[in-house]
């Protein structure tokens, strides 16, 4: 879902001075997880760490893992 789209579905109230946005949960799960994507990618300290992770190539066996 597109950002446009999700500013369409949601409903803009003024409490007092402040304006409020009110969205279904379903929309501001998805904005969430958009805005955490868009993290992740411009994260350059995660980017090295999944770069490590992946050329390290441990082994955790399943018992081990249960510790973790």
């Amino acid at each position: 879902m597109t950002i446009s789209t999700l500013l369409s579905k949601a409903k803009t109230q003024k409490i007092g001075k402040e304006p409020v946005v009110v969205l279904p949960l379903s929309i501001w799960e998805e904005l969430t997880e958009y805005l955490e994507n868009i993290e992740m990618v411009q994260s350059q300290s995660l980017k090295k760490k999944i770069s490590k992770a992946r050329s390290e190539k441990k082994l955790i066996l399943h018992p081990k893992l249960k510790k973790y």
